[in-house]
Order: C-alpha cells, then sequence, then structure tokens
C-alpha cells in the first residue's frame, strides 16, 4: 500500500483525513490525526501493514459505522 492508493480509497469512501484517521483508530487532537493521514499519503510516512489490510477492508465492505465517532457519521 502506497500513499496513492491511500488517498484513493479515502476518496472513494468520502472521508476526510481526520473521519479516516479516527476510523483507523488514531485517537488525540483532530490536527495531529489530519496531519498523520496526510503525511502517509505524501509518502513522508511508511504506512503500516495492518493499516493498508484495514483500508483494504474498508475499501472492499466500507467503513463499520461504529468506527466513527457519532458526529463524524458518513453521509450516504
Amino acid at each position: 500500500m502506497n500513499g496513492n492508493e491511500m488517498k484513493r480509497i479515502r476518496h472513494q469512501l468520502g472521508l476526510s483525513t481526520l473521519q479516516l484517521g479516527r476510523a483507523i483508530g488514531y485517537t488525540g487532537a483532530e490536527n495531529t490525526v489530519s496531519v498523520t493521514i496526510r503525511r502517509y499519503e505524501s509518502g513522508q510516512r511508511e504506512i503500516p501493514p495492518w493499516i493498508g489490510r484495514l483500508l483494504l477492508m474498508f475499501e472492499r465492505h466500507g467503513v463499520p459505522p461504529d468506527f466513527l465517532p457519532p458526529y463524524m457519521e458518513m453521509k450516504p
């Protein structure tokens, strides 16, 4: 999994960088989570294999609703 694939999947799912970060389990300040995802997508950070596999599952099956906080629910 590379940054371009990650970004493609995120866009396909209609998620912001913050929503994707929360869906894969990142906690903390919103800006920090968004920056982390942007660093993965730009290639500044290597994407851990577990995140790559999780993204493929999201691509195939969608993001489970309870993976996002209620205030971030995806719009249909």
